[in-house]
């Protein structure tokens, strides 16, 4: 696991500053703190820092084939490079590490860029070729790591984080208004955009290729032509439990310790399951969050570490840490991101940093397996609409008396739209009702349609599957990419741990999608064919548990010991151009008083304002 960064001038007479592209790339030591290495020949530079996980001696980069033609600098993991080594050496190609790096360089040689349809793991990667003077620029199908870039006439940057391309100084750090609305309706901005203007994301499963002043961009994977295979269930059950134990088996390729970020949760618990049938006879470690509040999961964490004996390590997080933490959280995760759950994640991350750098977690299972509600309560809505001729039925109106205002509004948005206007998954918090409520009256008219705009394309891909298979594909493709693996990259990284996720092997997540609805949610139960196959080593108080996933109790936070500071920050936005100055009272009020949980709404803003404090005023 690593940090690269990359500088390209468009006219081959420039040279590349060796001191900048240093520079820029050393703000990332904290992504590899055990080597660094950098390349300059003209008008192309490369950086890289690395973490060791593999051949921990060797494997230094930028590396170079025989000829010195082809360089490349590589973050992430492929799993699967032994066997395509096997078949390079066959081909006569020659070896001189033990190290994935490798394959790459020898791979492009010998297939040229396709080379990336052979790969399965989580990367990003560039490749430097000097005979066609052409860049390559490579993110892993699922968007497990991340890729930014900058580019104009004259340069093309890219980066593993956003911060060495802003070092730069080719664009200066500007909030993206076209996106704003997007984040404070889902919390955090889907791809390409980020919140930085000029800023974007090579998207999962694309690769650029630039040439000169000429920048395309390919689309090399996507699930969403996989036909639908109807089988019985029980060979269902076999292969995914087969696809799911070779997916973790690989995930413990390593060269240094390893353990498991261990909830309690049913994801988790299956991937310490899992662990402990490939390697019976070795100790797992794991690691979990606990609070004094009662949200605490660790009971649950505890009974699993019990049951498969693991080495087993708690951290308790105070509120007290917790703008702290937030400005730690903003620092590292670049971009704003409504994820209390990311703070925990840091602190965890660097307990586990003491006794293990490469960790396993469940992260994907929901979005692949089906585990939300908001799925299924997406299918009651569908009901709904057909029994209800309009939202002025009188079970629409007991609804206004039995629900917070704000939820009333939400539900009656979705009760009058179609799935493709209403599901944003499942951290949309903003409707229009509410958005007309909280923006002020001249942002709410001339709010920007990007963030429509990308789940209907999403919805547009996949318009004749069935509704719950439309929604875990978007889903992927906006949510878990842009919010999820964005907070798990960032934050094990900032404290120099890796994390891998087994559930987002792509054969898994392609099987899935095959797979009919009715072996994901059955009798209203989600995760149903995953949840059949722990059966033979989980206890069913942890199977058919409520879902958690490390919580972080802001809302009685937000009552209680951080309420003052809260209404504080809320207050110093009242002069911002975009939200009613009215709502910041209310809000905090409301929220205080126990009328309503405003929680994610006040979370959202303030990530908002901590991030326009440090990187924008």
């Amino acid at each position: 696991m690593c940090g690269i960064f990359t500088m390209f001038y468009t006219d081959p007479a420039r040279q590349v500053d060796a001191a900048m592209v240093k520079k820029a790339t050393d703000l990332m030591s904290h992504r590899g703190p055990d080597d660094s290495g950098y390349f300059v020949s003209r008008n192309i530079g490369l950086g890289h820092r690395r973490l060791s996980i593999i051949d921990l001696s060797s494997g230094h980069q930028p590396m170079m084939n025989e000829d010195g033609r082809i360089y490349t600098v590589y973050n992430g993991e492929i799993y699967n490079f032994s066997e395509i080594r096997q078949d390079l050496i066959l081909k006569g190609h020659t070896f001189v590490t033990n190290c994935d790096t490798e394959v790459i360089v020898h791979g492009y040689e010998e297939w040229g860029i396709e080379c990336v349809q052979r790969f399965n793991g989580m990367f990003a990667f560039v490749i430097w070729d000097s005979r066609e003077k052409r860049l390559w620029v490579v993110r892993d199908r699922l968007g497990v790591k991340p890729l930014y870039y900058y580019r104009d006439d004259d340069v093309f940057v890219c980066s593993s984080e956003i911060k060495p391309i802003l070092d730069t100084g080719f664009i200066k750090p500007r909030m993206n208004e076209n996106v704003l609305d997007a984040y404070l309706s889902v919390g955090y901005v889907p791809g390409p955009e980020t919140m930085f203007k000029g800023i974007h994301k090579v998207l999962p499963g694309h690769y650029l290729s630039i040439e000169g002043q000429s920048l395309t961009d390919h689309e090399y994977w996507d699930f969403s032509l996989v036909p639908e295979t109807d089988i019985g269930i029980k060979h269902a059950i076999e292969q995914v439990e087969e696809l799911i134990i070779d997916s973790v088996q690989k995930r413990l390729m390593s060269d240094v310790p390893l353990g498991v970020f261990l909830s309690g949760g049913l994801d988790s618990s299956a991937v310490v399951g899992f662990m402990s049938k490939i390697i019976p006879n070795e100790s797992i470690s794991t690691f979990t969050i606990g609070y004094n509040e009662g949200y605490s999961e660790e009971h649950y964490a505890q009974t699993v570490a019990e049951l498969f004996h693991t080495d087993h390590h708690v951290y308790h997080l105070e509120a007290e840490n917790f703008f702290d933490s937030l400005k730690t959280l903003i620092r590292y995760a670049e971009e704003p991101i409504v994820e209390p759950a990311a703070i925990a994640l840091y602190h965890i991350s660097r307990l586990a940093r003491e006794h293990a750098i490469v960790l396993l977690s469940g992260e994907g299972s929901d979005e692949v397996f089906a585990g939300y509600y908001l799925y299924r309560f997406m299918g009651i809505i569908n009901v709904l609409q057909h029994i209800l001729p309009n939202i002025s039925h009188p079970l629409v109106r007991f609804l206004s008396s039995y629900l917070p205002k704000d939820k009333y509004l939400k539900y009656t948005d979705w009760l009058i739209s179609p799935l493709r206007d209403r599901f944003q998954g499942t951290s949309s918090y903003l409707t229009p009702s509410l958005k007309r409520k909280y923006y002020s009256h001249d942002f709410f008219r001339e709010r920007s349609t990007y963030l429509d705009e990308q789940f209907t394309g999403y919805f547009d891909r996949v318009k004749n599957y069935d509704p719950l298979s439309q929604m875990l594909y978007v889903d992927t493709k906006t949510w878990l990419v842009d919010d999820l693996l964005i907070k798990a990259d960032k934050m094990t990284m900032a404290t120099s741990v890796e994390l891998r996720v087994p559930f987002l092997d792509y054969r898994l997540v392609e099987y899935l999608a095959g797979l009919p609805s009715r072996f994901k949610i059955s009798n209203g139960e989600g995760k149903f064919i995953l949840k059949k196959i722990v059966e033979q080593f989980l206890p069913n108080n942890i199977i058919h548990r409520k879902k958690m996933g490390f919580p972080v109790p802001t809302r009685d936070w937000f009552r209680g010991d951080l309420l003052e500071e809260v209404a504080n920050i809320l207050a110093g936005l009242k002069k911002t151009p975009w939200i009613n100055p009215k709502i910041l009272d209310e809000l905090t009020s409301r929220h205080k008083n126990g009328i309503e949980d405003h929680s994610k709404i006040i979370m959202t803003l303030l990530v908002l304002a901590e991030w326009q404090k440090q990187y924008i005023v």
